[in-house]
């Protein structure tokens, strides 16, 4: 029996997540992974969820309202850009765990190479020392859609499965 990505993830993020931490969903498509991290962050902790289309965000947000989770989670419509992340940034200073979800049972199309390396770069610069981005890609896309080479401050490490391809970058701590 092979674990899928999604297993891999979510027990990942399962011992990763605390209570008070800020996690942002960078593509939060209907907002599994968004209400996951609701669920853990705590009454103290914050989500950002960025939904590329107005009718994602929608589902999103009526998701956490009927789960009782809307009170820690940002929906923002519009996939991540400077200009939104920056926005974010006044109340947000650094991130503890990040994730680009593209795999291949989430319903979200993938971006282009330079939108996704763009995405990868503005969240990597929100990325706590020692915080964590999760990138998922369908592994049929991924070698023409990313470029795993963020810096030199950088923990690298992946999992395969036949269908999606997962990539955990660990922002090494500066000390």
């Amino acid at each position: 029996m092979q674990i899928s990505n999604r297993h891999f993830i979510q027990s990942t993020l399962e011992s990763l997540i605390e209570p008070g931490n800020l996690v942002l969903d960078g593509a939060a498509g209907i907002g599994i992974n968004t209400r996951f991290f609701a669920s853990r962050v705590g009454a103290n902790g914050h989500v950002l969820s960025f939904n590329e289309s107005k009718e994602d965000a929608n589902k999103t947000a009526s998701s956490l309202f009927m789960a009782g989770l809307q009170d820690r989670v940002d929906v923002i419509n519009g996939a991540v850009t400077k200009d939104k992340l920056e926005a974010e940034i006044g109340r947000v200073t650094k991130v503890d765990v990040a994730i680009l979800d593209y795999g291949s049972d989430t319903g979200t199309s993938l971006p282009t190479r330079e939108t996704l390396n763009e995405q990868i770069n503005l969240i990597w610069n929100q990325i706590k020392d020692d915080g964590l981005l999760i990138v998922n890609l369908t592994r049929n896309q991924q070698a023409a859609n990313f470029d795993v080479s963020i810096t030199d401050d950088t923990n690298k490490a992946s999992y395969q499965t036949s269908s999606d391809l997962t990539y955990l970058l660990e922002r090494k701590s500066e000390n």
